[in-house]
């Protein structure tokens, strides 16, 4: 079903378990973003999700062109249970795309043209390992106001608002898709990276994939815009005793009244230890003809 209903479209994935709420607000986003009508979004519910991500899906699938719900089957490794349902979905993905994979978390929030920004970069940059629409969570760039430039780098991997590739996936991250990595990903990455630069503790989907880029190194950069096209709204408002149980109309109310008000996110009582890294940003993003490199950051 999903072979079919993927013809000739890009994959667009959407990995997502318990925060209906946060799914319902990035898929307000992405219904807006430009191109979305041009792809397949294939939803990627872990097992133990919370139910109402369905009830959320039904709302908005009639709004998208073409979409399908794919349930992972059961992992038997505890410890990577998310990583084998966030890879599982890259290799679905990279089999029926037409080129290119993208993936948004369900908390992640997209800008109006999120989709246009990586297809310009990926076709200014064909050699990118990926491109990273988001913020870089892991240097301190400053951001410019000008909607055209920028940047690519090394080891700077994080799982916001992302663009592959299919080969990337197919040649690089797949090989690393098997039973020996998710049954035990640190003892994995350490036999077969133990010079890597990435922290021990930082093994999950994300540490694996950091390391393959790092293994890739200037050949393979990153793309990163100076200016944003998408955040990470999920450092605010994880489920709380008393909370989990409202509803669901109540908690996209909520949610909705602070990840996009900047003052509300910094007074957050969730998490606010990472509060620098869930600013939101414009998702009115100004007006601009083409793309264009300003600076490596090694």
């Amino acid at each position: 079903m999903t072979d079919t209903l993927a013809q000739n479209r890009d994959v667009l994935i959407i990995p997502c378990w318990r925060r209906p709420e946060f799914l319902w607000h990035c898929l307000d986003n992405l219904r807006r973003a430009k191109g979305i009508g041009d792809l397949h979004v294939l939803f990627r519910p872990d097992r133990g999700h919370d139910p109402r991500i369905h009830d959320v899906i039904d709302e908005f699938g009639p709004q998208l062109a073409s979409y399908d719900v794919d349930v992972p089957p059961r992992c038997p490794y505890r410890r990577g249970k998310q990583s084998a349902n966030v890879l599982g979905a890259y290799l679905r993905a990279a089999a029926i795309t037409r080129r290119y994979v993208f993936m948004v978390e369900e908390d992640v929030m997209v800008a109006r043209d999120f989709l246009r920004w990586h297809y310009a970069v990926q076709a200014a940059q064909p050699q990118l390992f990926c491109s990273i629409a988001a913020r870089n969570t892991n240097r301190a760039v400053p951001e410019a106001a000008d909607p055209e430039a920028y940047y690519v780098t090394n080891l700077d991997y994080c799982s916001l608002g992302v663009c592959f590739e299919r080969s990337v996936i197919v040649r690089r991250i797949a090989p690393h898709v098997r039973r020996e990595y998710f049954e035990n990903p640190g003892a994995y990455c350490q036999q077969l990276w133990s010079r890597s630069l990435v922290g021990a503790g930082h093994v999950e989907h994300d540490g694996l994939i950091r390391r393959i880029q790092e293994e890739q190194g200037a050949r393979r950069p990153i793309a990163y815009p100076y200016r944003p096209r998408a955040f990470h709204a999920g450092f605010f408002g994880y489920p709380r005793r008393g909370t989990i149980n409202r509803a669901l109309s109540h908690r996209i109310r909520e949610v909705g009244a602070t990840i996009y008000d900047i003052e509300a996110m910094h007074s957050a009582p969730d998490r606010p230890e990472f509060s620098a890294d869930s600013v939101p940003v414009s998702l009115e993003t100004p007006p601009w003809r083409q793309v264009r490199c300003t600076a490596r950051w090694e």
